[in-house]
């Protein structure tokens, strides 16, 4: 038996143990990893210390057999340890991620759309997959050109896509931070945009600005409810600036939908995906309570697109047709 046939969503080598989070079957998040594979861990330790010796980085790619991870070095009072985090390589179809048919129909759609999409959620539940699977859905069905600007990139996916789309990736800190990456990523004129997580009031604005001008943006933000993802997003864009009335109507101009997950466990020891989806492309009821900071009245909107999710009904389709 090896790591590559089990599965878990990340690996934590400690000085005091090695640890699984997330381990398939197990109804703890997180367990030690079991005897059968501490060799394995072992030299994979030995392994990921070397590298960040060599290369001086806090954050890297490695590869065990085949399976991809990401590492972090983390620096604690015991000690340096080290966090893997098992990478979805390839990356999954979106049909795979569990999104109910009229979800999933509605995130598809949006690629013919101009805005912005925020993706919300903790962290570990899953936001960064569903854009990767969904940004190669809009490459396979529309094409054009995908850039994404990520601190560091979590997935290696740069290159040509079923020859009709490109991606490229930049790694925003290698050339001065998000800010930067979205001002000179305009140069490129991409259809689509990916911001790997909404940090500043700048790259906030960055987003906002390229949303609205015609881009199609999506990025990953904090938040524990829809609410809270667009409520997160424009105290981060206020910044400094004193002007709310300005940023509130920036962001009901250019919010596209707000997706918010979360990967529950069941009681098989898997998890499974839970996520609500607001449609907002306009919608003039919505957008209103957007640019009067009224949040909390949302809540109708939100159970009356729920219904019409539940009836099947595509959000973008049935808002796009003035019904």
């Amino acid at each position: 038996m090896s790591l590559k046939d089990i599965f878990f969503a990340d690996l934590l080598i400690l000085g005091d143990g090695f640890f699984f989070r997330y381990l398939e079957g197990e109804t703890e998040s997180v367990v030690k990893v079991p005897a059968i594979y501490r060799d394995e861990v072992a030299r994979i330790q030995k392994e990921v210390m070397e590298l960040a010796r060599t290369r001086q980085e806090n954050e890297f790619f490695y590869s065990n057999m085949t399976i991809p991870y990401r590492v972090a070095v983390i620096h604690t009072i015991s000690g340096t340890g080290y966090f893997l985090r098992r990478l979805k390589l390839p990356v999954p179809v979106i049909d795979t991620l569990g999104f109910s048919d009229s979800v999933l129909s509605t995130l598809k759609s949006l690629g013919k759309a101009r805005g912005l999409i925020l993706v919300a959620g903790a962290t570990g539940s899953g936001k960064s997959t569903t854009i990767y699977s969904l940004l190669t859905n809009y490459l396979s069905v529309y094409g054009d050109v995908v850039l994404s600007v990520e601190d560091p990139p979590e997935l290696p996916v740069q290159g040509g896509y079923f020859d009709r789309g490109i991606w490229y990736q930049v790694d925003a800190n290698a050339v001065g931070g998000y800010e930067k990456a979205m001002i000179s990523a305009m140069r490129y004129n991409p259809r689509y945009i990916f911001l790997g997580e909404i940090r500043s009031s700048l790259s906030a604005r960055e987003a906002i600005r390229a949303a609205v001008n015609g881009h199609l943006v999506v990025t990953t933000i904090h938040g524990n409810s829809l609410q809270g993802a667009i409520y997160a997003l424009q105290q981060i864009a206020l910044g400094s600036n004193s002007d709310i009335d300005l940023v509130r109507s920036i962001l009901g101009d250019g919010l596209l939908a707000v997706l918010h997950q979360e990967l529950l466990f069941t009681t098989a020891g898997t998890r499974k995906l839970q996520a609500e989806l607001l449609y907002i492309g306009g919608v003039p009821g919505i957008t209103s309570k957007i640019r009067s900071g009224k949040l909390e009245l949302l809540n109708n909107d939100i159970d009356t697109q729920s219904i019409l999710l539940n009836k099947g009904i595509n959000l973008y389709s049935h808002y796009s047709n003035g019904k």
